[in-house]
């Protein structure tokens, strides 16, 4: 499960401008809201729409989930992977950290 991992690269790296947006694609509201009280989530959660309030897939195109995104502080993705395997967050951390180095 990713979001827990991904929270705590949140909390390590939210001081340094890091941002984390998750969105929910099953479109099950109160299912997401017990998931995010239950594991303690604290980054912005948005539902991922249908038709043409589909977010996700309009905006950036993404069609499959998990799906994890570094965008830049101007909207450009960077890096982006599929799926959620353990380990992967040290994979994300990385690019965390280049980022961040960027400036």
């Amino acid at each position: 499960m990713e979001l827990p991992r991904i929270e705590e690269l949140y909390q390590k790296y939210r001081d340094k401008g890091f941002g984390v947006v998750a969105v929910e694609a099953l479109r099950d509201t109160e299912r997401a809201r017990k998931f995010i009280a239950d594991k303690k989530l604290t980054f912005a959660f948005l539902e991922n729409g249908t038709g043409a309030d589909e977010v996700v897939a309009r905006v950036y195109g993404v069609g499959g989930f998990p799906s994890s995104f570094l965008l830049d502080s101007n909207g450009k993705i960077i890096f982006s992977h599929y799926g959620f395997e353990v380990g992967d967050e040290e994979k994300l951390e990385a690019e965390i950290r280049k980022l961040i180095e960027k400036g």
